[in-house]
């Protein structure tokens, strides 16, 4: 009659399992695949209607795996070595292939989640960057349109000023060239003045001159037709029959007195012909060196009367 089994220890355990290290294995291995399958089974989140289908595939895969190893494990050639009485009980656990492929799931449901959001992340960091990138172009577009907008208004500011500038400066030349002109007229007025004043002068000195040259010139004159009229008298013979008579006579004078024509104008001509003898005889008649007094003795009308 055989003892009961009682429960073993920690010691009993360690020296089973140092007595076989087979046991040792598969109950290592079956205790991870519960603690596996523990944890999967709190890791799974409840499944989505489309993936229902995948779900029943693995629970017949695991299905069929559990019956193929029941047979091998009912019909092994080998009978099981007997355990000691004092051998502790190993309790088996199955591996979970649902639970593998369910964490196996996750995973990659994770990982691919991971990859959405990092995608997702790098979409956004790109749709930032993009976003911020056409802010700074517009901001860049902006400032050159106001800067444009600036250097427009500076660029008119300036032609108008240029303008007004140009418009006071051609104002300023009309004005001048106005005062200048007035002024050259006032003083080409005042110079005019002048010099009518000083002609007027001069013809008065001229004048003035005149007069007194001509006083002078008619005194020398009538000197030097005095002279003439002595000389005619000196050469001419003297009769008695001339007592009261006249004789007008033209003479033409060379500037060295030398007469060069006599015409008897009229008169009596018994006096006439002794007239005209007594001024060839005389071959020259006195006359002025000046210029003047010639001029009024060249051609000189002479009346001879005794």
């Amino acid at each position: 009659m055989s003892n009961p089994t009682k429960p073993s220890s920690p010691s009993n355990s360690r020296q089973a399992s140092a007595n076989n290290p087979s046991q040792s294995i598969s109950q290592g291995g079956t205790q991870g695949s519960a603690d596996s399958f523990t944890n999967s089974r709190s890791a799974i989140a409840p499944s989505k209607p489309n993936e229902k289908q995948g779900l029943y595939k693995s629970l017949a895969l695991h299905a069929v795996v559990a019956m193929v190893l029941l047979i091998s494990v009912s019909f092994s050639p080998d009978p099981l070595p007997s355990l000691p009485s004092n051998a502790p009980t190993i309790e088996a656990t199955f591996i979970d292939a649902q639970a593998i492929a369910d964490k196996k799931r996750v995973e990659a449901q994770a990982q691919a989640q991971a990859r959405a959001e990092e995608a997702e992340k790098q979409r956004q960091a790109a749709a930032a960057a993009e976003q911020k990138r056409q802010q700074a172009l517009a901001n860049k577009r902006a400032r050159e349109k106001r800067e444009a907008e600036a250097a427009e208004v500076k660029r008119q500011k300036e032609l108008e000023r240029l303008a007004a500038q140009k418009e006071k400066e051609r104002k300023a030349r009309e004005a001048k060239a106005k005062e200048d002109a007035i002024k050259k007229r006032k003083e080409a007025a005042e110079q005019a003045e002048m010099e009518r004043i000083m002609q007027e002068q001069l013809a008065q000195e001229r004048a003035a001159q005149q007069q007194r040259r001509q006083k002078q010139v008619l005194t020398e004159v009538e000197r030097y037709t005095a002279l003439i009229q002595q000389t005619i008298k000196r050469n001419l013979y003297s009769d008695d029959s001339f007592d009261g008579k006249v004789c007008r006579l033209n003479i033409r004078l060379a500037t060295t007195g030398f007469v060069t024509s006599i015409r008897v104008l009229d008169g009596n001509d018994a006096l006439c012909r002794a007239a005209e003898s007594a001024v060839r005889r005389a071959d020259k008649l006195p006359v002025s060196d000046a210029p003047d007094v010639y001029e009024q003795l060249k051609d000189i009308t002479l009346k001879v009367e005794l």
